[in-house]
């Protein structure tokens, strides 16, 4: 398993510096955002909801404004502009648990997780290829296939070590 500073080093290579490696649980949304081939205007909506949130919570942990709303809807678009290759995701899926998920705070780890699979779960959601849809079909399979991917990648994460309580 890659430790943060090595994935910091890769993003590094991708052109991916701070303070943008703090955004990078951005990867799944935007894999999924691609999954169906599309990327529809509701869930371009789902991320800039997600990046607001997100802006707010950084800024709020580092106790300054380190970055902008429009910082990290210029960093998104790099990856809405053009469907990036689904392996180069992948990839940068790979880095969000050494890079962002390794903080020693739990507060912080998996409410983030959890924010980040809900955002998956409601980008799709949201566009549906065709109606009237079967019972099983509100999610496309290859949307599914996605998430499945997205949250194999986070099922073995090894958490920090908590402090023990006193």
């Amino acid at each position: 398993m890659t430790n943060r500073q090595e994935a910091i080093e890769d993003l590094s290579m991708f052109g991916i510096k701070e303070p943008y490696t703090y955004l990078l649980d951005i990867i799944p949304l935007i894999e999924m955002i691609w999954a169906d081939g599309e990327a529809h205007e509701s869930e371009l909506a789902i991320l800039d909801e997600y990046l607001h949130k997100r802006v707010q919570q950084i800024n709020e942990m580092a106790g300054y404004k380190v970055m902008s709303f429009e910082d990290a809807k210029a960093f998104a678009n790099r990856f809405i502009r053009q469907r990036p290759q689904p392996e180069f995701l992948r990839r940068l899926r790979s880095m969000v648990g050494p890079v962002i998920l390794s903080s020693s705070d739990a507060r912080y780890g998996e409410p983030l997780l959890k924010l980040m699979f809900e955002a998956c779960i409601d980008i799709a959601a949201n566009a549906v290829r065709k109606y009237p849809y079967g019972l099983h079909d509100r999610f496309d399979s290859d949307e599914k296939r996605c998430f499945y991917e997205i949250i194999m990648t986070f099922i073995d994460f090894k958490w920090p070590e908590r402090e023990k309580k006193k």
